[in-house]
Protein backbone atom coordinates (compact mmCIF):
# COMPACT_ATOMS: atom_id res chain seq x y z
CA UNK A 1 0.00 0.00 0.00
CA UNK A 2 1.67 3.40 -1.02
CA UNK A 3 2.09 5.91 1.55
CA UNK A 4 0.11 9.42 0.96
CA UNK A 5 1.97 12.28 0.51
CA UNK A 6 1.84 15.32 2.61
CA UNK A 7 0.81 18.68 0.73
CA UNK A 8 1.49 22.20 2.30
CA UNK A 9 -1.33 24.33 1.37
CA UNK A 10 -1.19 27.74 1.84
CA UNK A 11 -3.97 30.63 1.94
CA UNK A 12 -3.70 33.87 0.54
CA UNK A 13 -6.92 36.87 0.18
CA UNK A 14 -5.92 38.86 -2.08
CA UNK A 15 -7.91 42.25 -2.07
CA UNK A 16 -10.04 43.09 -4.97
CA UNK A 17 -9.89 46.95 -4.18
CA UNK A 18 -6.05 47.43 -3.18
CA UNK A 19 -4.52 44.19 -4.40
CA UNK A 20 -2.63 43.44 -0.49
CA UNK A 21 -1.95 40.28 0.15
CA UNK A 22 -3.84 38.55 3.69
CA UNK A 23 -2.22 34.83 4.91
CA UNK A 24 -5.39 33.35 6.64
CA UNK A 25 -4.55 30.56 9.43
CA UNK A 26 -7.70 29.19 10.61
CA UNK A 27 -10.74 31.41 10.45
CA UNK A 28 -10.15 33.78 6.79
CA UNK A 29 -11.42 37.83 7.60
CA UNK A 30 -14.38 39.27 6.09
CA UNK A 31 -12.20 42.52 5.52
CA UNK A 32 -9.15 43.49 3.80
CA UNK A 33 -6.57 44.52 7.03
CA UNK A 34 -5.64 47.50 4.40
CA UNK A 35 -8.09 49.19 2.89
CA UNK A 36 -11.12 47.52 4.80
CA UNK A 37 -12.63 46.24 1.81
CA UNK A 38 -15.37 43.13 1.92
CA UNK A 39 -14.05 39.92 0.08
CA UNK A 40 -17.76 39.12 -0.39
CA UNK A 41 -19.34 40.17 -3.72
CA UNK A 42 -22.96 40.60 -4.23
CA UNK A 43 -24.74 40.78 -7.34
CA UNK A 44 -26.99 43.82 -7.32
CA UNK A 45 -28.76 42.53 -10.64
CA UNK A 46 -30.16 39.34 -9.28
CA UNK A 47 -29.20 39.71 -5.87
CA UNK A 48 -26.60 35.87 -5.57
CA UNK A 49 -23.45 36.18 -3.90
CA UNK A 50 -20.21 35.41 -6.07
CA UNK A 51 -17.97 33.21 -5.06
CA UNK A 52 -14.43 33.56 -4.28
CA UNK A 53 -12.20 32.30 -7.25
CA UNK A 54 -8.14 31.46 -6.99
CA UNK A 55 -4.91 30.05 -8.34
CA UNK A 56 -3.03 28.13 -7.75
CA UNK A 57 1.22 28.44 -7.40
CA UNK A 58 2.72 25.11 -6.93
CA UNK A 59 6.68 26.29 -5.96
CA UNK A 60 7.44 22.48 -5.10
CA UNK A 61 6.00 19.20 -5.73
CA UNK A 62 4.66 19.20 -1.81
CA UNK A 63 3.90 22.70 -1.27
CA UNK A 64 1.00 24.81 -2.73
CA UNK A 65 0.20 28.59 -2.47
CA UNK A 66 -3.60 29.15 -3.03
CA UNK A 67 -4.35 32.69 -4.10
CA UNK A 68 -8.37 33.48 -3.64
CA UNK A 69 -9.27 36.76 -5.52
CA UNK A 70 -12.90 38.32 -4.90
CA UNK A 71 -14.87 38.06 -8.52
CA UNK A 72 -15.06 40.41 -11.05
CA UNK A 73 -17.96 39.70 -12.29
CA UNK A 74 -21.32 37.71 -11.45
CA UNK A 75 -21.24 33.75 -12.05
CA UNK A 76 -25.41 33.81 -12.63
CA UNK A 77 -25.85 37.09 -15.07
CA UNK A 78 -22.30 37.93 -15.71
CA UNK A 79 -23.10 41.31 -14.35
CA UNK A 80 -20.16 43.11 -13.53
CA UNK A 81 -19.10 43.19 -9.61
CA UNK A 82 -16.69 46.14 -9.53
CA UNK A 83 -16.91 49.92 -9.04
CA UNK A 84 -14.58 51.59 -11.57
CA UNK A 85 -16.06 54.98 -11.57
CA UNK A 86 -16.49 55.76 -8.13
CA UNK A 87 -13.85 59.09 -8.92
CA UNK A 88 -15.23 60.09 -11.53
CA UNK A 89 -18.68 60.14 -10.27
CA UNK A 90 -17.87 62.36 -7.98
CA UNK A 91 -16.71 64.73 -10.52
CA UNK A 92 -19.99 64.43 -12.54
CA UNK A 93 -21.90 66.23 -10.60
CA UNK A 94 -24.09 68.98 -12.15
CA UNK A 95 -23.37 71.34 -9.13
CA UNK A 96 -19.75 71.45 -9.46
CA UNK A 97 -18.34 74.32 -11.20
Amino acid sequence: MKEKRKINLRVDLQCGTCGALTHTEETPPKFCSCCGASYARYCLNCTKKAAMFFEEYWPTEDDCVRTYTPAKRCPSCNAGLEVESRDDVKKDSHYEH
